[in-house]
């Protein structure tokens, strides 16, 4: 599976975890190479707990306090008294292991390292060019009977934006991202494009989303009336189209003024990637 299903209608953040999620859960990442079994290049010295009201991300624990991010992606926290969310593990890394098999944390799922050992918790981290860009934290701790009982289980997870984790990681859902003309990669809140899902037969397609606007390259027969004009593989770049400035894969971006088509190509030869008129989605 290459990927799941994505809504015109769906916010662009929820529909890229939810894609994300459904993939990892569908590919059995996480069953095994979740740490590398390596200490981490630095060494965190903050907190490995934190109560919502002193995290600066409330909804990712402390596990958000350790990632150092251009922009911030997503995270979750656990601070029930008694956990019983998911399984329980007897140890560290095999509670690690647990949770990636059942989804219980976003981002990378493989080749995580030992940021930190206290006590009851244990931090494990991904690193990028020395910076943190993913934090999971797992605790020792009271868990229901129907959890499997005391031990331990992920307690806080946060991860930076897509466009800030390895292509490794990206590249398997078909999630594309676009740099600036500088060559910095763009954050997926700005710009991103994806892969059609396998599973409608869309692999052919791609949707590219920009704000509130979702344009498409090489639209299938049967979802032609979304849209307002056809795809065109080789035209002529008009004097009149707004340059982006984002690139990808050599490919540069433009747009019509009035934002109803999309030119992705060189100056020499563009595609025309027209602009979904109503919601189009693949269960």
């Amino acid at each position: 599976m290459s990927g799941a299903a994505r809504h015109t209608g769906m916010g662009r953040r929820a529909a890229a975890i939810l894609l994300i999620a459904l993939l990892l859960a569908v590919s059995g990442c996480g069953e095994a190479g979740v740490t590398s079994g390596e200490p981490a290049e630095q060494t965190y010295e903050g907190q490995l707990d934190l109560t919502r009201e002193e995290a600066q991300h409330p909804g990712s624990g402390a596990a958000g306090d350790v990632v150092d991010c251009d922009t911030w992606g997503s995270g979750g926290f656990s601070d029930v008294d008694v956990y019983a969310e998911g399984a329980t593990a007897s140890g560290p890394e095999q509670a690690l292991m647990v949770a990636a098999s059942e989804s219980g944390f976003g981002g990378v799922q493989e080749g995580l390292r030992v940021g930190k050992r206290e006590g009851d918790r244990v931090l494990y981290v991904l690193e990028m060019n020395g910076a943190v860009k993913q934090a999971v934290i797992v605790h020792n701790g009271p868990a229901t009977e129907g959890a499997g009982g005391a031990g331990w289980y992920v307690e806080s997870w946060a991860h930076c934006d897509y466009s800030e984790l390895p292509r490794s990681f990206t590249d398997s859902p078909g999630l594309q991202i676009w740099s600036d003309s500088s060559g910095r990669k763009v954050p997926t809140t700005t710009i991103e494009s994806w892969r059609g899902p396998e599973h409608c037969d869309w692999q052919s397609m791609t949707f590219l989303y920009l704000g509130k606007a979702v344009f498409v390259r090489n639209p299938q027969r049967e979802v032609a009336d979304y849209f307002a004009e056809p795809y065109d593989k080789h035209a002529e770049l008009p004097a009149s189209a707004v340059d982006t400035g984002f690139e990808r894969a050599g490919d540069h971006l433009w747009l019509s003024p009035e934002k109803e088509r999309a030119f992705v190509g060189t100056r020499d030869d563009v595609e025309i990637w027209p602009r979904a008129i109503r919601h189009l989605g693949c269960a």
